[in-house]
């Protein structure tokens, strides 16, 4: 038998520089794929394929040039920015490697301030006619009689720049102004942003995974059903400790709907400016009509758990690239992550 050296095995990687890049603070309410935990088991699943894999948990500028310092060939972005130190400035990943020509995973800035306003993102496509709820955006003490509120009950409200389910609760679907006020209020206390308040929809919830594959240039698309259980109110919200109970249902979605998400997500995809890979999270009206809810572009990656790589492992029953993945393991979702940004950097050299 053949046994390859640790150092004749390490020559068959690949040799590209990556740098995995993540910032987890408390400041953020927004988390990226995921805790540093989640980033290094992504580390880890890169470092088996390329050689060169570096880890960076940056909290600052210079912890930033000491990365493109090294000049990789790519860098995955597990957060969106950094947050500095005693100010609520922002300094934006995907800015900060394009300024030094370094290629980033994932989109670019302009559309990832989509995904963390999310009442710029549902104007947006509201102008390109894709449905979405009504809402309008409130701050504490703004409007202090039913009648005056822009919107009938029953509402749901949410932080207007939180992912991943924060500030979504059992209080978020309000039914008389008292709640109303209520959650508007803790929504700033605990965010310090405005509240996103919304006409509730009462149908199903779904989220659609988006990935380009950069070998066959198609679009794999996923849509799953998702169905909490029912909070003390009788309501079935995804909210933060939904999410960390994991205690979600996932279900395929039948045609003829299973398209029609395809290709609704696919196409606010593009509208967004989004690229490589993302989720859409859709929710049905009383009448069956797809409305959007907010796009996540670094979407959780946590294995066992997250969304993106749960939905992207289901097979490929149909033969339509848009209409399924092809049964994809958590690693070959990270690789694939990977080699599209490494094609994209490819092809700007050669440019």
């Amino acid at each position: 038998m053949n046994i390859m050296s640790k150092t004749e095995e390490k020559k068959e990687k690949k040799s590209k520089r990556i740098s995995i890049i993540t910032s987890v603070s408390e400041n953020h309410n927004e988390t990226g794929f995921g805790s540093v935990e989640t980033c290094e088991v992504l580390f880890q699943a890169i470092s088996e394929v390329y050689q060169n894999v570096s880890f960076h948990n940056v909290t600052n500028i210079e912890s930033l040039h000491k990365v493109a310092q090294e000049a990789p060939d790519l860098v995955v972005l597990c957060s969106k920015y950094i947050i500095v130190e005693g100010t609520d400035e922002r300094i934006w990943l995907s800015d900060f490697f394009s300024s030094k020509t370094i290629s980033f995973t994932g989109s670019t800035r302009s559309a990832l301030e989509l995904d963390s306003n999310k009442s710029k993102a549902k104007t947006l496509l509201q102008n390109f006619n894709i449905a979405t709820a009504s809402f309008f955006v409130a701050r504490p003490d703004q409007y202090k009689k039913e009648v005056d509120l822009p919107l009938g009950f029953p509402l749901f409200i949410k932080p207007i720049s939180a992912a991943n389910g924060n500030g979504v609760d059992e209080f978020s679907i309000v039914r008389d102004l008292e709640g109303y006020q209520s959650k508007v209020g803790s929504i700033f206390a605990s965010f310090g942003t405005a509240a996103l308040v919304e006409k509730e929809l009462s149908g199903k919830e779904y989220t659609i995974a988006i990935l380009d594959d950069p070998k066959s240039n198609a679009r794999y698309v996923m849509p799953l059903e998702i169905t909490t259980p029912k909070n003390c109110n009788g309501d079935r919200l995804l909210g933060y400790q939904a999410k960390q109970d994991n205690e979600e249902l996932l279900r395929r979605v039948p045609e003829p709907l299973h398209s029609e998400l395809c290709l609704t997500a696919s196409k606010i995809f593009d509208l967004l400016n989004a690229r490589d890979f993302g989720r859409i999270d859709i929710k049905l009206d009383e009448y069956g009509t797809p409305h959007f809810l907010e796009a996540n572009l670094v979407p959780g990656m946590t294995p066992g758990s997250s969304y993106f790589p749960r939905a992207l492992s289901y097979l490929n029953s149909s033969g339509d690239a848009l209409k399924a993945p092809i049964g994809l393991t958590y690693s070959e979702v990270a690789l694939k992550i990977v080699e599209i940004g490494l094609k994209r950097a490819s092809a700007t050299v050669v440019q």
